[in-house]
C-alpha cells in the first residue's frame, strides 16, 4: 500500500478550512436560536429523514425547507 499521509501543507490547509466551517455552523445556530426566540411560534425539532435539515415546527405542522417533507403533528 502507498503512503496515506497528506503532505503538511495540504494538512493546514484542511485543519483551517475546518475551522472555518466550524465557525460557520456557530455563526448560523446562533442565528437560529435568535429567529426563533423573535418568533414565538415557531421552533426547531429534530433532524429531517432527509438529512439535509431539521426541522420546523409550527402550527403543529413539521415541515422540512430543504425536500419539502411536510406533516401535521
Amino acid at each position: 500500500m502507498g503512503d496515506r499521509r497528506l503532505p503538511a501543507r495540504r494538512l493546514r490547509e484542511l485543519e483551517a478550512r475546518l475551522e472555518d466551517a466550524e465557525r460557520q455552523i456557530g455563526r448560523l445556530e446562533n442565528t437560529l436560536r435568535g429567529v426563533v426566540r423573535e418568533t414565538n411560534d415557531v421552533s426547531v425539532g429534530g433532524p429531517c429523514k432527509c438529512g439535509k435539515s431539521l426541522l420546523i415546527v409550527r402550527q403543529r405542522t413539521v415541515h422540512c425547507p430543504q425536500c419539502q417533507y411536510r406533516r401535521a403533528i
